[in-house]
């Protein structure tokens, strides 16, 4: 949910772009531990692409980012088809080390506002930082707190309870500490109702696709290499288990087009 915010979308599209791909994947992946689903490049990605072609009507964003992830997936189909999965062996991990550390930090930017309610201006990573700085006074304390509170959660669990899942836990425990003292009165920010249920799977239109096969490119070729790097370091670790790169592509291919059929994003 929080990478559908992050690609402009509602926070339901994020539940609707991981139903289809886990189980696609599950089927096809050739890794036995990877999963897949919106990730944070992709999903700046998709905000950049599409917010120029929606010119602010958002269902034709939302329309649009569901586009994109088919396109993307059959642009995977077509590399899979074609045996393209040897363009693994080419990648730079430390360029992409790289990128993701710019990712990472654009990402904790944009989130500052949310944690801490401080007023930030500007589109890029500096000026927005600055602006935070300035801002930084007008900080709500109750946000503030919270937000503290959640990240000495995060990192005692990791540090001393390596086994239990930190984040989901954190999520059950804020959102019934939201819920129990009425938080959302006093500051704190909630996602609201969510839509029950499941859309009904529909294509977007064929016509929508043109102009989106280059943008889908640059997104399939980041989302791939994450997925790679991320599937060899399992690998690595889970003995010797062998990784089919080309099998990686459909199995990509099919995720993207299950996404963009229940009107998810990549």
């Amino acid at each position: 949910m929080a990478y559908a915010g992050l690609a402009g979308l509602p926070p339901v599209a994020g539940l609707w772009a991981i139903v289809l791909p886990l189980l696609l994947y599950a089927l096809l992946g050739s890794s036995r531990k990877l999963s897949v689903g919106p990730e944070s490049t992709t999903a700046l990605m998709t905000a950049t692409v599409i917010g120029p072609l929606a010119a602010g009507d958002p269902a034709r964003y939302a329309v649009l980012s569901a586009a994109l992830a088919v396109a993307g997936g059959l642009l995977c189909l077509v590399a899979w088809a074609a045996r393209l999965g040897f363009f693994a062996d080419l990648l730079s991990r430390p360029v992409l080390v790289g990128y993701m550390a710019g990712v990472a930090r654009i990402m904790i930017v944009n989130q500052l506002p949310r944690l801490t309610g401080v007023p930030v201006h500007g589109t890029e990573f500096f000026p927005q930082l600055f602006s935070f700085a300035r801002h930084l006074p007008q900080a709500h304390l109750v946000m503030l707190a919270f937000t503290g509170v959640a990240l000495v959660f995060l990192f005692a669990v990791q540090r001393y309870f390596r086994r239990l899942p930190g984040p989901l836990l954190l999520v059950v425990l804020g959102t019934a500490v939201v819920a129990a003292f009425g938080l959302e009165h006093h500051g704190i920010t909630v996602i609201g109702a969510i839509p029950s249920g499941l859309p009904q799977p529909a294509l977007p239109d064929p016509g929508d696709l043109p102009q989106l096969i280059l943008p889908a490119l640059g997104v399939l070729l980041v989302g791939y290499t994450d997925v790679i790097l991320t599937a060899r370091a399992f690998a690595t670790h889970d003995g010797g288990h062998r990784l089919d790169t080309n099998q990686e592509l459909l199995a990509l291919g099919a995720a993207n087009l299950g996404a963009g059929a229940l009107h998810g994003f990549r």
